[in-house]
């Protein structure tokens, strides 16, 4: 009997230990509250294992701890507390690397109404202690964001800059590393939520070239900035952070490297086998149906010379074919200091928006002439992204240019100073691969769509005459004059790492005159409307910009205003009067359906009654 009973307490002991086993190993826990009440179905992670709060808030895990953070996916709903009023504090650090020591993080929310949300993607600020770029910093993206904040009235705002926040050759020859970038930004008051990404130029330089190169270089941006993957809930979006940049800094003994720097910084890039596992627990939390959003440096997918598009990434592929599997996709990333739109055929629900340079051409433009121009002619700006529910749309918005969306050129002055200023002589003469606009056709007339896609619609018109437009792959004349022109003249050479680059949102259309007027319209997908007019001959100048004009949607009689004047003018037309020159009947097609009808009179009616 006795050992009938010491059998059965043996047994039940072995059950309770076994129930036990489990809770002992879970090295890791905490509570997400808010307002003192636990917060149900968050994800919670430390960049591997996700798991989600109990109807208490309450987590628990077992990690390894390489990651050195737990970091949660902020729910719908809700803003996390923040850091010097623009850092979220989305994770922790452990206290200790030991798996064997048991450790507890708490998180607090806030409740917040964030179903209508804008968020600012901006990329590349390259911020360096050079050319003078903290201040014009400060005067661009700090002064647009504050300006965003108070355009959106009870909107919630937020920002995310992806990647290359700093300039990793700087960091030990400028001591400008992420630590005094963070310092800056609390010292100029960064004025919205920030959500960063990880560049390449993020990385420590002076991590020597091993298996754990690309680990080790990451070491301050996880220490500094928080996790190099993550994810966060905005209203009915989805957002996702990733690191698609695997540091090499490969070493060559004949290189001649700058202080603190002891490889060539070069890098893959790529999606590590880690991420993807960790990203497939996320997205299987998410309903198929929310729109997703993944943020990363590097683009997925780079845009061929005939605009097409090939893949970027080592594993773009796999990567958007999971992704693919949500119906609305939207991939936003920068690196490549340029704007571009693609929609892969082979991923149907993917759009990759790729957004132009905060710094412009690494602040050299603005430096140099105070015009703020990448290397594609785009304008420094960001993507201005507003959501409503599961309703997106998005907005190119230029940093320093207003609203403006095009810029127009009249080739004959272009042609003009090629074949006539003494420095753009030089500059065909020493780099003879550069596009020589002294021999381009006369009356030929160009135009950059700053933020253009292929659902946009464009109308160019010479005097009453409609032209016929071709999109082309070629060099923006305005970066010319704003980087390379005066660096050559200065020194007689420029460093083609920022020289003018082909752009993939430059359009040409042949004119038969040299003096009539020229105008384009553009209709975007939302139905936005953009027109700008230029007269001819038209500068080619720094001031170009200064003498287009911007005329107003319904304004057809050209007064500067929408009056019943033009509303005479359209029901006129719509009677049978003659209104067929082309730039009225641009104007005068107020909704952008390419008719002219009642439809427009309504719109002409709302305008001069809201004005």
């Amino acid at each position: 009997m006795k050992k009938a009973l010491n059998a059965i307490l043996l047994i039940v002991m072995t059950l309770v230990l076994a129930g036990t086993a489990p809770c002992a190993a879970q090295n890791v826990s905490g509570t997400i509250t808010c307002a003192g009440v636990g917060v149900a179905d968050v994800a919670v992670s430390d960049g591997s294992v996700v798991v989600l709060t109990d109807a208490n808030g309450h987590y628990s895990f077992t990690s390894d701890k390489r990651s050195g953070y737990v970091f949660f996916s902020l729910p719908s709903g809700y803003e996390p507390i923040v850091s010097h009023g623009f850092s979220p504090l989305f994770w922790t650090p452990f206290t200790s690397s030991d798996p064997a020591e048991h450790e507890v993080h708490e998180f607090t929310l806030r409740r917040v109404d964030n179903d209508k949300h804008i968020v600012i993607f901006g990329a590349d600020t390259h911020l360096a202690r050079r050319l003078n770029d903290i201040n014009m910093f400060r005067t661009g993206l700090l002064v647009s964001l504050n300006e965003e904040v108070e355009r959106a009235g009870d909107v919630p705002v937020y920002s995310v800059l992806l990647g290359d926040l700093t300039w990793d050759v700087f960091w030990y020859q400028n001591d400008y590393t992420l630590t005094h970038f963070m310092a800056d930004m609390r010292f100029l008051n960064y004025p919205v939520m920030l959500w960063p990404v990880i560049g390449n130029h993020d990385h420590d330089p002076s991590i020597p070239a091993s298996d754990a190169t690309d680990w080790d270089s990451a070491a301050l941006w996880r220490k500094t900035m928080g996790p190099n993957y993550y994810s966060f809930n905005l209203g009915k979006v989805h957002y996702v952070v990733l690191d698609d940049i695997v540091y090499l800094n490969s070493y060559s003994p004949n290189e001649d490297y700058a202080d603190g720097v002891v490889g060539n910084r070069n890098y893959r890039g790529a999606i590590t086998d880690e991420q993807m596992e960790w990203l497939k627990k996320d997205l299987a939390l998410i309903d198929r149906h929310t729109p997703l959003v993944v943020c990363m440096h590097i683009p997925a997918w780079s845009m061929t010379s005939s605009f097409g598009y090939s893949g970027r990434l080592d594993n773009t592929y796999p990567l958007c074919a999971l992704l693919n599997e949500f119906d609305n996709v939207h991939i936003m990333s920068g690196h490549t200091h340029s704007n571009y739109t693609i929609r892969p055929t082979v991923y149907s629900h993917i759009t990759e928006h790729n957004i132009a340079a905060t710094s412009g051409s690494l602040w050299w433009t603005a430096s140099l002439t105070g015009y703020h121009i990448c290397q594609d002619g785009a304008p420094a700006g960001y993507l201005r992204w507003t959501a409503s529910g599961d309703v997106v749309q998005w907005h190119f918005k230029p940093i320093h240019e207003g609203d403006s969306q095009v810029r127009l050129y009249d080739m004959n002055t272009v042609k003009d100073f090629y074949r006539t200023n003494s420095a753009m002589r030089g500059i065909l003469r020493d780099y003879p691969s550069r596009v020589n606009y002294g021999n381009i056709t006369d009356n030929t007339v160009m135009f950059n769509v700053f933020g253009y896609n292929t659902k946009w619609k464009i109308d160019i018109c010479e005097g009453e005459k409609r032209l016929t437009w071709t999109r082309v792959y070629t060099e923006d004349p305005f970066h010319t004059l704003t980087y390379d022109v005066p660096r050559y003249a200065a020194v007689g050479y420029y460093s083609t790492s920022y020289t003018t680059n082909n752009s993939t949102h430059l359009f040409r259309a042949q004119a038969t005159t040299s003096d009539q007027p020229i105008t384009v319209r553009l209709i975007d997908e939302f139905g936005n409307i953009y027109l700008k007019s230029i007269n001819r001959p038209h500068p080619y100048s720094l001031e170009m910009e200064k003498a287009e004009t911007t005329p107003t949607v319904g304004d057809v009689n050209g007064d500067g205003n929408v009056n019943v004047a033009d509303i005479n003018l359209v029901i006129g037309y719509l009677l049978g009067d003659a209104l067929q020159r082309c730039p009225l009947l641009l104007l005068a097609d107020c909704n952008g359906d390419n008719s002219i009808n009642v439809a427009d009179v309504n719109v002409m009616i709302s305008k001069i009654i809201n004005n």
